[in-house]
């Protein structure tokens, strides 16, 4: 009984079918017709998200949730399954360890990550999870001929001095990401900031590079033969 399920854990065929349902579970939420209450999904962890989403509106996340951990569990057994036969390729490994890697990542994410946005005028603040606050001491920019806002920015003043941040120029605090999305000048200076944390960021990273680098050493053996 045990054999058979690890075998059937080691399948290619299993993966395959498997990342098949990914793509079948993705698409049906795409299409669904619970686009408002899906909407709140890009501005909260997953996991949090998950929680609070009625299961007629998260049906789809859960089963494709489901079919990336039996995924991420064939890859694992795989690789160990890998590393104890001799004379085999350093690339798959890579390959599998890179993918272990970022489902790992958006694990971490999923659990302990932040999104926020909120808009504040000059003078006010916000705070972060740990109590500390940033003060938002100026907002300017330029309205450009076509009444467009651009160049703005944002000053923050935090407990370790005064930060700018600008379009495509966040900001990063003890883990957070902060950005500026846009501002208005009139009738008082306003901005929409968003804070961000990603605590799989790194983990993620060094999953995509593992990930191509395995993705070259098998394409280049494969032009060697």
């Amino acid at each position: 009984m045990l054999k058979a399920i690890y075998f059937r854990l080691t399948s290619l065929n299993l993966g395959l079918w498997l990342m098949t349902g990914v793509m079948v579970t993705l698409a049906l939420g795409s299409f669904s017709s619970a686009s408002s209450e899906q909407g709140g999904l890009n501005d909260m962890p997953l996991l949090f998200w998950l929680q609070r989403a009625p299961l007629g509106y998260s049906w789809w996340l859960w089963l494709c949730v489901a079919c990336i951990a039996v995924l991420f569990v064939n890859a694992l057994i795989c690789s160990i399954d890998a590393l104890r036969r001799k004379g085999r390729s350093v690339a798959p490994h890579l390959m599998h360890a890179g993918f272990l890697l970022i489902v790992l990542a958006h694990l971490l994410s999923a659990y302990g990550g932040l999104k926020q946005q909120m808009q504040l005028p000059q003078g006010d603040s916000f705070s972060f999870p740990d109590g500390e606050r940033a003060v938002v001491e100026s907002i300017t920019g330029q309205v450009g001929p076509m009444g467009m806002m651009s160049g703005y920015r944002a000053e923050l003043r935090l407990s370790d001095g005064l930060h700018a941040v600008q379009p495509n120029q966040p900001f990063f605090h003890k883990g957070y990401g902060i950005y500026v999305k846009d501002v208005a000048l009139s009738p008082v200076p306003v901005a929409l900031f968003e804070v961000h944390k990603e605590p799989g960021a790194l983990t993620a990273f060094i999953g995509a590079l593992l990930f191509t680098v395995g993705n070259l050493m098998l394409l280049a053996q494969r032009k060697g033969r």
